[in-house]
């Protein structure tokens, strides 16, 4: 098995086939490695679902394309390494999925969990529950969230109607919705979520 990238490793991600036509891709943490030695034995752990996975951000010069966003370890290796950049805590952006069924609903942002006024009526989109993408969906994604629609190989992606499998509710189309419902307040930055429910994320960063 391919050996997962230290926190901090830069990596070319092609976009296309076509010369320079790539992404950075950096690893910001691994669940095995760097998270799930910290786990809270205290509560539910909502990233005890994603062994396997590492947190990477994906950027084109200076524009952040995905904030954090959850890839297979073992491809993340077989990229070719471009340099390295320090995490910061700020960095730690972790996408949010929706965990459990009508009253047992809640927003798993991360580590932290928020419950949703939902009942058995409403239908949980497949797109915000939790998933681990490989790097051929990351580069789909990443090219959707640049507006490159039309360099996707894959038809289907191309569609207006198609529901991109973000597999992150702050991505969807709705995505302000889902954290009303949930009684996020408005512009809370992850950290800030983690430190009002008393997980600390620079612990992750400690080592």
């Amino acid at each position: 098995m391919t050996a997962v990238p230290e926190r901090g490793t830069c990596l070319r991600l092609p976009l296309t086939d076509a010369p320079g036509d790539a992404a950075e891709l950096r690893v910001l943490a691994d669940v095995d490695r760097d998270l799930a030695p910290h786990a809270p034995t205290d509560r539910r752990w909502p990233l005890s679902l994603l062994p396997g996975a590492c947190l990477v951000e994906v950027s084109l010069g200076s524009r952040l394309v995905l904030p954090g966003a959850w890839v297979r370890s073992g491809d993340v290796g077989t990229l070719p390494v471009t340099g390295r950049r320090r995490v910061r805590v700020e960095d730690l952006r972790m996408p949010a999925v929706v965990l459990g069924e009508g009253s047992e609903a809640v927003l798993a942002w991360g580590e932290t969990v928020w419950p949703l006024p939902f009942d058995d009526s409403v239908a949980i989109p497949a797109v915000c529950r939790p998933d681990v993408h490989s790097l051929a969906r990351l580069r789909r994604l990443a090219l959707i969230s640049l507006g490159r629609q039309e360099d996707v190989a894959l038809t289907l992606w191309r569609d207006p109607s198609f529901e991109v499998p973000w597999h992150d509710v702050r991505l969807v189309r709705r995505a302000r919705w889902w954290f009303a419902m949930a009684q996020v307040p408005s512009g809370m930055r992850y950290a800030d979520a983690a430190r009002a429910q008393g997980l600390d994320v620079g612990r992750f960063l400690a080592a």
